[in-house]
C-alpha cells in the first residue's frame, strides 16, 4: 500500500505477528480495554474515565471557598498577558524542538484531557481589556471585555467548603488511543468499515472519510471569515478537536492510516480471523505505540529529563489528570507554537503560498484545516515542513496568533490565549504559586528574582511590571505565570515536577500499560521491540515520505539533518489575519420575529372574525328561514327592491322595500326587521316629491299622511324610475294615485319632516309636557303666554293615534287605545294637542279619584249617552283582558259571565246599564288602587307616576310589613359581608384551595429556575423569562387538567346522590369550570408571550451555548438556529403555535354571544380539546426547556374523564323509538320516547339528545319533562336555533312521512342545579322563560310523591312556585302542566304564583283594570281568568325580597330553605341577590339558592 516502506528494518515490531505462534490463543482469551476506561482498575471501575473528577494536587483557592473564581484580587489575565507573554515573533527553539514536536504535544493534550470546554450552565466572565489596548481597543473607546466561559464541573460539587468544585475530563486520563478511537463505542463504530478490521477511507484510499454521518464534532467558526462550515466537511476521526488546526489533523489522519496498516497485516497473518479480532488486535498494538512515543519520546524531549523506568502496575495509584497539570504546567508548549507552517517536499522545496507567503499563516487557518488536505501530497509536505520547521523558543513569550489572534465566539472571534491559560487556573481554583510550590515540596520563592534570576538579570522591566501589577504580593501570584516566568529552555522546576508526576501516574495506575507483562497483551520481547518504535517511524509507515528525507530524531533538528528551514518564520513575513469585531446572532430573525409576534396577535383576531362570520351566517340562516315561515303564513309575496333611506346629512342605510302585499309599503332591514310599514288604506292619493338636481344623486320624499315622511336617495335616474314604476303599480292596483311634485335637493331636504326631526319633537313635547305637569297645582292650566317662544313650535305639534299607541306601547288599534284616544282627543280632529296632552298628564298624575273613575267611565261610554251598557263594558274588558288571553283560557262567554258577576256583585243584576253612580258603586271596593295609577308612556324621558304617598299600594303577595332594625352603616355593611361569606363559603374555600395550589405551582418552578436551576442553561440563556414560563406551564397544566373533571358530568352527577354534596359546590361546576378555564387562557397568554421573549434570546445564541439547552437538542455545527426555527423547526415551538391556534379557537368560539347565535359551532370547536390534551402531551416530548411535566397533572384527570366518557356511550348510540310528537304554540314541540331499561333519573335532570331524522352525531343539551315515575321520556323544545326549527319542521304533520322511522340518541342522564329540591322542608322554585322545563318534572314527581306517600327521602312539606313569563301565550303547554299538576296536588304542598311581566307599571291604568277582572274572576270561579288555574296571576315582576321575607316569617321553624332558579341570568342574578339581601338580617331561616342558567 504504502511501497518501500514495509522493508524498513527499524519496524520489526510488524514481524511480530509472522513469528507470534501462539496468536489464536491470546486472542481468545485477552480482555477487551473499554472506550470509556471503565473498570481498568478494578478496585476503583470509575477512576480515569470519561467524565471523572480533575485530581488535586494543591489545594482549592476558590474566592468563597466553594465556587468562586479564585484571584479575583489579581490583576487582569489580559494586562499580565501584555506584561509577561508579548514579545517579538521568530525566536526559533533554544533546543532545536521542532514545529512537529509542538504540535504534537497537542495531540498528548487531545490523548489525556478534555477539561476546558463550557459547561452547563455557561457561566460567562468577562476578562478585563485595558482602554487603548493595541488589538482589541485601537479606537481606545474603552469598557471592553474578552468573554470566558468557565469549564464543565461535577454539579454534585460546588455546594459547601467541604466539597469545592470539581472539573470533570470530558474523556480519559488513560493513553488509551481515545485520540484515535474516541471514547464511545457508538462514534468509533462510525469510522470503521467492518472489513479485515479497518476504518473506512476515501475511494483513493489515502484520507478518512468526510463526516457525512453528522457525528458531533467541534465546529467553531473560522474567525478570518467569521463563518462556521459545513461539519459534512470536516475529517470523520476519533477527536472531535481534531479539525482545530492543519497540524493537529495531520498528526489524527497519520494515526488513523496507522491502524488500518496494522490491521492490513494482522489480516494477511490471521485470514481465519473475524474483523472484531482484527480490529481490537490492531488498536492494542497502536495504543502501545502511542503509549511508547508519548511517555519515552516525547515527555523526555519535552522537559529535558528521562522518565524513572516502568516498574510494576500499581492500582493504588490515581490516574486522574490534576488541575495544576491541565491548567497550567502543560501549557507551557503554547510558548512553542509558531506563527507559521512550513510545507516542503522530500527535495527540500519548501512550498509557498498564492500570496507569495513563505509559509501558512496559522491565525488564517483555525477550523480550517480540512480544506488543506485534499490529496495525500499535501498532507505529506506538511508532516515534511513541520520536521524541518523549528518551534518557537521556550520562553515566557507566545507567538500573536495564540496570544492575540486565538479563535473564539463570532461576537468576540480573536482571542488572547495567555489570558485564557491564567483565566483558567483561577476557574479551576487553582492556588498561588508559592503554594503549588510547596506542595510539590519545592522552596517557595521569596523575592521576585529568585523566580528566575537569569530572566530577572536580563529583563528586569518585566518583573517591575509584574510587582505593580500583583501590588508586590508574590504569594498571589498565579501559577501559570510564576511557572512560565521559570522556564529556561524548556519548562522550569514546577512545571518539570507536575508533568514528569502526572505522566508517572498514568502510566503505573494503568493496567492496559503496554509494559505490564500481567495483562497478558503483549511479551517481554514484543514490548522491547515496541519501545524501539518512534513517531518517525509512524510516519513513514503511513506516507510515501523517503526516509532520507525527514532526520532520524523528528523531534529535533540538529546538524546535518536533511532540508533545513529557509527562516524562523515571522508574523510580519506571513499574510496578514483578519480581525472582525461583533456579530450579531439575531441577525435574520428580525423579520420573522416581528411576523410571528404579528401572526400570534392576527390568531386570535382572525379567529375572532370567523366566529363573528359564523355568528352572521347563522343570523342570516335564521332570517332567511323566518323571512320563509312569514310567506308562507301569509300566502302571499311582495315586490321588493333594495334602495337608501336618508335619515339625516351624516346617516344613511340600505334597506329592502317592499310593496304590498296588503295596503302598505313595508321597510326592511338586512336582518328581516321590519323598520317602518306605511299604510295608505285611507289615503286616495300618495304625493311623492322628486329632485331635479342635475350633478346630485336622485332623490324622492314619501308625504306619509299622519305620519313623518320618508326620504330615498338612489344611484340613478333609472334606479328612482323603476321605483316610481313599481310605486303607481301597486297604487292602482288598490286603486290608488301618486301625485308627483318636483322640487330641489336642498330645498326638500329642509322641509322633510324626517323621523329623526319628528322623534326631536316628540321627546321635546313629552318633556315639555311633564316638566309644565310638576310646576302646577291642582286644577291649574298652564297659559302659553308663560312659556317662552323656543317652546311655541314644540306646543304647536300634535300626537297621531299611532304615536299614540306608540307611547302607550300597544297597536294602534288596539280598543283601549282607540277609546282612550278619543277620551284625550277633546275636539275630536283626530290628533291630540299639546294642550289635550297636558290635561291629561295632570290628570293621572295629580288628579283625584273621582276624576280617574270619570275618565274610565268616559272610556267606555262610546255612543256618549252618559250610560255604560254591557256590551260597552265587556267590549273595554274584553280590549285588556285580550292582551294576556291564551288558547288555554276562558271563552267569550266566560268573559260574560264575569261581567255579569261584576253586576251582581255590586247590585246592579237588574241592570242592562251603569250611570256615573253605578259605575262608582261597583268599583268602590277598588278606590283605593286608582289613588296612584296613571298612564306610562314608552316615550318618557322622567316618570310623572308619584307613588310615594300611595297609601293602597298593590302587593303581590300579602305580606304584613316587618319592623327592621335599625343597625350603624358598619354594621350593616358587617353583615352583608358575613352574610355573603356565610353563603358562598364553599366557592370561597374552594376557589381559595384552587389559586392556592395554582400559584404554588408557578412559584415552585418560578423559584426552581430562578435559583436552583444551575445544571440547565435555560436560565443564563432566557433570564427570567423561562422561570415565568414554566411557572405558567405547570400552572396552566393543572387548570387544563382540572377543567377535565369539571367535564365529568357522570361523575358529578353520581356525587350529588352521597352525602359528599354537602361539602363540595357541585351546582357551581359550571362557573368553576369557566373560572379554570379564564384561569388556564391567564396563564397560557403568559405562557406563549414568555416564550416569544425566551425564543428571542435563544435566537441570540451562538451554538456553543445552546449545546446545554438541553440534552435532547443536537445541532449542526454550521447551523445557527434562527426565532424561525425554534418557532416551528422544533416539536415544542411546532406545537406551541398548534396549541395557540386551538386554545385560541376554543375560548373565542366560546364566547356568549357565540354560543348563544351559534351553538353548533361552539361545539365543533369545543371537541377540539382532544387535540389540546394531545398536543400538549407532544408539547413537552421535545425536552427542550425541561422534562415533561403535563403527563403528571393530566394522568387522574384524564382517566376519569376517559371512564366518564365511557359511561356515556352506554346510552348515546342507543336508537330509541319516538312514542309521539306534539306540535305546540309559540314553537314549542314534545317529544315523548321510550326509556331506556335501567335508565335512572332525578326530576331537574338533563340530557343531551340527537335525532337520527336530521343529524345523528349533533347532540343539544335539553331538561327532561317527565317525572322519574313514569315509564317513558319527553322533552319540551322551543324552535330558537336552526337545528331545533329543523327537528320541528321534520316532525310538521305538513312535512313528515310515515314511513320515516326517525330515532332518539341520548346522554346522560347529568346532574342539574334543581335536583336536589327533595332535600328541603321548604323550598322556593322560580322559572323564567324556557326555564320552566325542569319544573315540568319537579312539579309532577312532588306531587306524586307527596299525593301517594311512595318517596320516604322527600322532606318537602311546603313548595312555592313562581313562574316569570311574558305572557301566558308563550308557554300554553305548560299551562297543561301545572293544571294536571293541580289536580293530583291532594295534599295542597304546593303554591303556585304566575307574573306576567310583560304588562305595564304596577299603577298603570291598564294593570290595574287587568288585576280587577283577575280579582272578580278568582272570587266567583276560584280560578284565574286567563289560564283557568288556581294559581294567582300577579302583573309585572315579582319583589322577590318581598316574597322571601313573608317565606322566612311564614316558615320561621325550618333552619333553611331552599331556593331554586333556571332562567335567564338576570332572572338567577336577581334571585340570588334578594337571597343575600334577606341573609344579611341575620335571621332563620336561610336561603340557599341552587340555579341554572338558559339563554
Amino acid at each position: 500500500m504504502f511501497g518501500l516502506q514495509w522493508l524498513l528494518p527499524r519496524l520489526t515490531v510488524y514481524l511480530l505477528f509472522l513469528e507470534c505462534s501462539n496468536g489464536e490463543k491470546i486472542q481468545g482469551r485477552m480482555e477487551k480495554q473499554r472506550y470509556d476506561g471503565w473498570y481498568n482498575n478494578l478496585a476503583h471501575p470509575n477512576w480515569g474515565t470519561v467524565d471523572s473528577h480533575l485530581v488535586r494536587k494543591t489545594p482549592a483557592a476558590y474566592s468563597d471557598g466553594v465556587y468562586m473564581l479564585a484571584g479575583t484580587n489579581r490583576p487582569s489575565p489580559r494586562m499580565i498577558s501584555e506584561a509577561l507573554m508579548k514579545g517579538a515573533d521568530g525566536l526559533p527553539s533554544s533546543a532545536n524542538r521542532t514545529a512537529l514536536f509542538a504540535f504534537f504535544g497537542q495531540l498528548v493534550s487531545s490523548e489525556i484531557l478534555m477539561a476546558s470546554e463550557s459547561g452547563c450552565p455557561i457561566e460567562m466572565h468577562k476578562i478585563y481589556i485595558e482602554k487603548c489596548d493595541e488589538m482589541y481597543d485601537a479606537e481606545c473607546r474603552g469598557n471592553k471585555y474578552m468573554p470566558f466561559h468557565r469549564a464543565w464541573y461535577d454539579h454534585k460539587t460546588g455546594q459547601s467548603p467541604n466539597s469545592p468544585r470539581e472539573q470533570t475530563n470530558r474523556i480519559t486520563s488513560w493513553i488509551d488511543g481515545s485520540f484515535v478511537y474516541s471514547t464511545s463505542e457508538a462514534w468509533v463504530n462510525t469510522m470503521r468499515s467492518f472489513k479485515n478490521g479497518k476504518f473506512k477511507m476515501d475511494k483513493d484510499g489515502f484520507m478518512p472519510l468526510k463526516n457525512t454521518r453528522r457525528v458531533p464534532l467541534h465546529n467553531m467558526p473560522a474567525p478570518h471569515v467569521m463563518k462556521t462550515y459545513n461539519p459534512e466537511k470536516m475529517f470523520l476521526l476519533g477527536d472531535p478537536r481534531t479539525n482545530q488546526n492543519p497540524a493537529i489533523l495531520a498528526f489524527a489522519i497519520m494515526f488513523h492510516r496507522f491502524h488500518n496498516v496494522i490491521a492490513e497485516r494482522v489480516q494477511g497473518q490471521h485470514p481465519d480471523w473475524s474483523d472484531e479480532e482484527i480490529f481490537q488486535q490492531s488498536r492494542r498494538y497502536v495504543i502501545a505505540v502511542l503509549q511508547n512515543i508519548i511517555m519515552y519520546e516525547f515527555i523526555p524531549a519535552f522537559i529535558g529529563e528521562g522518565i524513572e523506568p516502568y516498574q510494576s502496575y500499581n492500582p493504588d495509584v490515581h490516574p486522574g489528570v490534576s488541575h495544576v497539570f491541565q491548567a497550567a504546567a502543560f501549557r507551557f508548549g503554547h510558548s512553542l507554537i509558531p506563527p507559521g507552517l512550513y510545507k516542503r517536499d522530500a527535495q527540500c522545496n519548501f512550498k509557498k503560498t498564492p500570496n507569495g507567503a513563505p509559509g501558512l499563516r496559522l491565525c488564517t487557518l483555525w477550523w480550517e484545516a480540512m480544506d488543506m488536505f485534499q490529496d495525500q501530497a499535501s498532507f505529506e509536505e506538511l508532516i515534511m515542513g513541520l520536521s524541518s520547521q523549528l518551534a518557537e523558543r521556550e520562553d515566557h513569550v507566545l507567538c500573536n496568533d495564540v496570544r492575540n489572534k486565538l479563535f473564539g465566539p463570532m461576537e468576540f472571534s480573536r482571542r488572547d490565549l495567555g489570558a485564557i491559560n491564567i483565566m483558567r487556573g483561577r476557574d479551576m481554583g487553582l492556588s498561588d504559586y508559592n503554594s503549588a510550590r510547596k506542595s510539590f515540596k519545592l522552596k517557595p520563592v521569596k523575592e521576585w528574582s529568585e523566580i528566575n534570576p537569569q530572566l530577572f538579570k536580563k529583563e528586569p522591566k518585566l518583573f517591575e511590571r509584574l510587582k505593580e501589577l500583583y501590588n508586590d504580593d508574590i504569594n498571589n501570584v498565579d501559577i501559570y505565570v510564576g511557572g512560565m516566568l521559570e522556564s529556561n529552555s524548556g519548562p522550569g522546576p514546577l512545571f518539570r515536577t507536575v508533568i514528569k508526576e502526572q505522566m508517572t501516574r498514568i502510566r503505573d495506575a494503568d493496567r492496559f500499560w503496554f509494559e505490564n507483562l500481567d495483562n497478558g497483551f503483549f511479551t517481554a520481547d514484543e514490548i522491547e521491540e515496541i519501545r524501539k518504535i518512534s513517531i518517525r517511524d509512524v510516519i513513514l509507515n503511513t506516507t510515501a515520505i523517503p526516509p532520507e528525507a525527514i532526520q532520524e530524531r523528528i523531534m529535533f533538528f540538529q546538524e546535518g539533518d536533511p532540508c533545513p528551514q529557509p527562516q524562523q518564520l515571522n508574523a510580519s513575513a506571513l499574510e496578514p489575519c483578519n480581525y472582525f469585531t461583533g456579530y450579531d446572532y439575531f441577525e435574520g430573525s428580525e423579520v420573522p420575529y416581528i411576523y410571528s409576534i404579528l401572526l400570534l396577535i392576527f390568531v386570535p383576531v382572525a379567529i375572532g372574525g370567523v366566529a363573528y362570520g359564523v355568528v352572521k351566517l347563522q343570523n342570516s340562516r335564521r332570517r332567511k328561514l323566518k323571512m320563509k315561515l312569514e310567506e308562507n303564513n301569509n300566502g302571499k309575496s311582495s315586490d321588493k327592491m333594495y334602495v337608501k333611506e336618508w335619515l339625516h346629512l351624516n346617516l344613511k342605510r340600505l334597506v329592502k322595500f317592499k310593496f304590498g302585499p296588503e295596503e302598505n309599503l313595508t321597510l326592511v332591514n338586512r336582518k328581516g326587521d321590519i323598520l317602518r310599514c306605511i299604510n295608505f288604506k285611507n289615503t286616495e292619493t300618495l304625493t311623492v316629491e322628486v329632485t331635479e338636481d342635475t350633478r346630485k344623486k336622485p332623490m324622492l320624499l314619501v308625504r306619509v299622511p299622519n305620519d313623518y315622511d320618508l326620504v330615498l336617495e338612489f344611484d340613478s335616474l333609472t334606479t328612482r324610475k323603476k321605483f316610481l314604476t313599481k310605486l303607481e303599480t301597486t297604487m292602482t292596483t288598490y286603486k290608488k294615485t301618486v301625485e308627483l311634485l318636483t322640487t330641489y335637493r336642498e330645498q326638500m331636504l329642509a322641509n322633510a319632516e324626517t323621523r329623526e326631526r319628528r322623534q326631536r319633537r316628540l321627546e321635546h313635547f313629552f318633556r315639555e309636557a311633564y316638566a309644565l305637569t310638576f310646576g302646577l297645582k291642582p286644577g291649574e292650566k298652564r297659559k302659553l303666554e308663560d312659556v317662552t317662544n323656543d317652546v311655541i313650535m314644540v306646543m304647536r305639534t300634535s300626537l297621531s293615534r299611532s304615536e299614540f299607541a306608540n307611547a302607550l306601547g300597544m297597536k294602534s288599534d288596539d280598543v283601549f287605545v282607540k277609546m282612550m284616544f278619543n277620551i284625550v282627543d277633546k275636539d275630536g280632529d283626530g290628533r291630540i294637542s299639546f294642550q289635550e296632552f297636558l290635561d291629561t298628564v295632570v290628570l293621572f298624575s295629580r288628579g283625584r279619584t273621582e276624576d280617574k273613575l270619570r275618565i274610565i267611565f268616559d272610556m267606555c261610554d262610546t255612543d256618549k249617552n252618559g250610560v255604560i251598557d254591557k256590551l260597552e263594558l265587556s267590549e273595554m274588558l274584553r280590549s285588556l283582558v285580550e292582551i294576556a288571553r291564551t288558547d288555554k283560557s276562558l271563552p267569550d262567554n266566560q268573559v260574560t259571565k264575569l261581567i255579569d258577576s261584576m253586576f251582581e256583585e255590586a247590585g246592579l243584576e237588574a241592570k242592562e246599564s251603569l250611570t256615573y253612580d253605578d259605575f262608582k258603586l261597583m268599583m268602590k271596593d277598588y278606590k283605593g288602587d286608582f289613588v296612584a295609577i296613571g298612564l306610562e308612556f314608552k316615550g318618557a324621558k322622567q316618570n310623572f307616576l308619584d307613588t310615594s304617598n300611595n297609601v293602597a299600594r298593590m302587593t303581590s303577595f300579602h305580606v304584613d310589613p316587618t319592623l327592621e332594625r335599625h343597625r350603624h352603616f358598619f354594621l350593616r355593611k358587617y353583615d352583608t359581608i358575613t352574610t355573603y361569606l356565610e353563603e358562598n363559603r364553599q366557592n370561597i374555600f374552594y376557589l381559595f384551595v384552587f389559586y392556592v395550589i395554582t400559584i404554588t405551582l408557578f412559584l415552585e418552578r418560578f423559584i426552581y429556575y430562578s435559583y436552583m436551576s444551575e445544571h440547565t442553561d435555560l436560565r443564563h440563556i432566557m433570564g427570567v423569562g423561562i422561570a415565568i414560563t414554566r411557572g405558567s406551564a405547570a400552572s396552566l397544566s393543572f387548570c387544563y387538567c382540572i377543567l377535565l373533571l369539571t367535564m365529568s358530568r357522570n361523575l358529578i352527577t353520581k356525587l350529588k346522590e352521597f352525602s359528599i354534596q354537602q361539602y363540595i359546590p357541585l351546582d357551581a361546576y359550571v362557573p368553576f369550570h369557566k373560572i379554570c378555564a379564564l384561569t388556564a387562557l391567564f396563564f397560557s397568554m403568559i405562557h406563549t408571550a414568555g416564550h416569544v421573549v425566551n425564543f428571542y434570546h435563544v435566537s441570540t445564541q451562538p451554538v456553543e451555548h445552546l449545546k446545554c439547552l438541553s440534552r435532547e437538542l443536537s445541532l449542526p455545527g454550521d447551523f445557527q438556529p434562527k426565532f424561525t426555527y425554534w418557532l416551528f423547526g422544533t416539536m415544542t415551538g411546532l406545537t406551541g403555535v398548534v396549541l395557540f391556534v386551538i386554545m385560541m379557537v376554543i375560548f373565542i368560539f366560546a364566547h356568549p354571544m357565540v354560543r348563544k347565535k351559534a351553538f353548533k359551532y361552539f361545539w365543533l370547536t369545543h371537541s377540539l380539546y382532544i387535540a389540546l390534551y394531545l398536543f400538549a402531551l407532544i408539547h413537552g416530548l421535545a425536552r427542550l426547556t425541561g422534562e415533561p411535566r403535563f403527563w403528571i397533572f393530566f394522568i387522574g384527570p384524564g382517566i376519569v374523564f376517559t371512564l366518564d366518557k365511557v359511561i356515556s356511550l352506554r346510552t348515546r348510540y342507543m336508537e330509541l323509538d319516538i312514542i309521539e310528537t306534539e306540535l305546540l304554540p309559540s314553537d314549542v314541540i314534545k317529544v315523548k320516547f321510550y326509556r331506556p331499561p335501567n335508565f335512572k333519573y332525578l326530576s331537574g335532570h338533563w340530557v343531551r339528545l340527537s335525532c337520527t331524522g336530521i343529524k345523528p352525531e349533533e347532540f343539544h343539551s335539553f331538561t327532561l319533562t317527565s317525572a322519574p315515575n313514569e315509564n317513558f321520556l319527553s322533552v319540551h323544545i322551543k324552535a330558537q336555533g336552526p337545528w331545533t326549527w329543523k327537528l320541528r319542521n321534520y316532525f310538521d304533520p305538513c312535512n313528515f312521512n310515515p314511513n320515516d322511522s326517525p330515532t332518539v340518541r341520548l346522554e346522560g342522564p347529568f346532574g342539574g342545579g334543581n335536583q336536589d329540591w327533595y332535600k328541603f322542608e321548604v323550598a322556593v322554585m322560580v322559572g323564567g322563560g324556557i326555564g320552566v322545563t325542569p319544573y315540568a318534572s319537579i312539579l309532577n314527581d312532588l306531587v306524586f310523591g307527596t299525593s301517594t306517600n311512595r318517596y320516604s327521602g322527600v322532606a318537602c312539606k311546603k313548595v312555592y312556585f313562581l313562574w316569570t313569563c311574558p305572557s301566558h301565550r308563550h308557554f300554553e303547554w305548560f299551562i297543561d302542566v301545572l293544571r294536571d299538576v293541580e289536580r293530583k296536588d291532594v295534599t295542597n304542598v304546593l303554591e303556585m304564583h304566575i307574573f306576567i311581566t310583560q304588562f305595564f307599571h304596577k299603577f298603570d291604568l291598564r294593570t290595574t283594570m287587568l288585576y280587577i277582572c283577575e280579582n272578580h274572576f278568582q272570587r266567583f270561579s276560584k280560578r284565574s281568568l286567563f289560564t283557568g288555574l288556581k294559581a294567582v296571576n300577579h302583573f309585572g315582576r315579582p319583589d322577590m325580597t318581598s316574597f322571601l321575607k313573608f317565606v322566612q316569617k311564614k316558615h320561621s321553624y325550618v333552619s333553611k330553605i331552599g331556593v331554586f332558579s333556571c332562567g335567564p341570568r338576570p332572572l338567577t342574578k336577581s334571585i340570588s341577590t334578594a337571597c343575600e339581601e334577606v341573609n344579611t338580617g341575620r335571621r332563620l331561616p336561610y336561603f340557599i339558592h341552587h340555579y341554572e342558567n338558559f339563554g
